[in-house]
């Protein structure tokens, strides 16, 4: 499994970046495809719509998305954690997708020097982000629906065969992939919002499962950074570069790193959408996922976990978001409300809880998450 792992490695690398660069869907939240001269749909805003029960209602897909992101992080489907060699194999797993402190920043600088090379060659860049994103999000539609198929087939396609440049793969993997590629086709030719949220939601999924933060420590970075990162990029970059950077992106590109709600109360013939960037689920989610490891390795009762606490201030954060958009129609970036909306509340459980310092350290590198659990 070598090759394969490291090619998935080299995915979630391309993903942290991208997801970074496209992390802040800065315009209102009124938008629709419209079809340019050459076909390709485009991100429109109008400002005749106000706040919408769409608005509202990504917060529960973005919450339901999170815990189920979160519990596949946990343990994968079907797999007994009891059975030798099992939770062994899976923690070897993660631990090649744990995030150091030093990866945090790395992760922005070639995030920014991304945003500014599609900001100036949009153009050629697109082309070449959709294939990208195409081939991606085909990997993670198959990491989304594998374990299901697995199990419906009883594991009779679970081998490993040979594959060349990707090395050992399961069988199971290698039939599935025109499945997985065609679902990516098809939105490239369709460019259906239904299609575009199977593949935003699959996104999600592989990012949670394969990339995981190992402490408080990495995860404030990590959100700091992008805090940061955000309120540059929508709110300073025009007066550098003449534009606002960040929007000019976000809404040049058309690739399926968003996730679309038609709008309940639109007029008129078109389609019209609110809709929230992955960055804007996934990167809260990977402090999510850490929670709720945190409160299984301790045995800390889900109710008044840090999960639950994470989850509260998550929904109230991209509430808040989503109102002051859908009323004011203000550029917001989410990252200003969820950053603050996450992390607060999970410091505050540890400090009630006396473990700030155990949080900080968090789970060691290349030790069981049980090892976390007081003698």
């Amino acid at each position: 499994m070598g090759s394969f792992q490291m090619w998935k490695g080299v995915f979630v690398c391309v993903l942290v970046a991208s997801l970074l660069v496209l992390s802040a869907d800065a315009g209102p939240p009124s938008v629709r495809p419209k079809a340019t001269s050459k076909g390709d749909p485009v991100r429109t805003a109008s400002k005749k719509h106000g706040l919408d029960p769409s608005n509202f209602l990504v917060v529960v897909i973005a919450a339901l998305t999170l815990v189920y992101g979160a519990s596949r992080a946990l343990k994968p489907p079907f797999v007994d954690m009891g059975v030798s060699g099992n939770q062994e194999a899976y923690e070897e797993l993660a631990e090649a997708g744990e995030m150091q402190l030093h990866t945090t920043f790395m992760f922005v600088f070639v995030a920014s020097g991304s945003l500014v090379l599609i900001f100036f060659f949009m153009s050629a860049m697109s082309v070449l982000i959709t294939i990208l994103f195409c081939f991606i999000s085909s990997v993670a539609v198959g990491n989304l629906v594998y374990p299901y198929v697995d199990r419906y087939t009883n594991n009779k396609y679970a081998r490993e065969v040979e594959v060349p440049v990707l090395g050992e793969m399961p069988l199971l993997a290698l039939m599935m992939a025109p499945f997985c590629f065609a679902c990516a086709i098809a939105w490239v030719l369709t460019k259906s919002w239904i299609l575009n949220n199977i593949l935003a939601f699959s996104l999600i999924i592989f990012f949670l499962t394969s990339v995981r933060l190992s402490s408080l420590k990495v995860a404030s970075s990590l959100l700091l950074l992008a805090f940061c990162y955000d309120i540059f990029w929508v709110f300073i970059s025009s007066s550098i570069f003449g534009k606002n950077v960040m929007v000019t992106v976000a809404t040049g590109l058309n690739v399926p790193i968003k996730i679309l709600v038609p709008l309940v109360f639109a007029h008129g013939k078109h389609t019209h959408f609110t809709l929230i960037g992955l960055g804007d689920i996934v990167l809260p989610g990977l402090l999510l996922c850490f929670a709720m490891r945190y409160d299984d390795a301790k045995r800390i009762d889900s109710k008044g976990g840090y999960f639950a606490a994470c989850m509260v201030g998550y929904c109230v954060g991209l509430t808040i978001c989503e109102y002051v958009v859908g009323t004011y129609h203000w550029a917001q970036p989410a990252m200003i409300y969820l950053v603050p909306g996450t992390l607060i509340p999970f410091t505050w459980v540890a400090y009630n809880r006396n473990e700030i310092a155990d949080v900080w350290e968090g789970l060691r590198p290349g030790r069981l998450d049980k090892d976390l659990i007081a003698p």
